[in-house]
């Protein structure tokens, strides 16, 4: 399964959250309606720095959601310097 870059991605793909582990400081909700057979996690509807009014609109009774953020201090954690 391929990982996507910032520039690979748009509103409107079916992805997998695994193809979006190496977009990092993003929000990303993705949703997927309700009756819906898709195999992926959802169909990207948001993309940006900051939640606003155009990702909570995504948020509804019909929609399943799945916000993705992946902090890029959590990379930083896994390094460690010496003394």
């Amino acid at each position: 399964m391929p990982k996507y870059t910032i520039s690979d991605i748009s509103k409107g793909m079916k992805v997998y959250k695994e193809q979006l582990s190496e977009i990092h400081d993003i929000w990303i909700i993705l949703y997927r309606p309700k009756d819906s057979d898709m195999k992926e996690d959802g169909i990207i509807g948001y993309i940006g720095t900051e939640t606003n009014a155009e990702s909570d609109a995504l948020y509804s009774p019909e929609n399943i959601i799945t916000p993705v953020y992946n902090d890029s201090i959590e990379l930083e954690e896994d390094i460690f310097y010496d003394e």
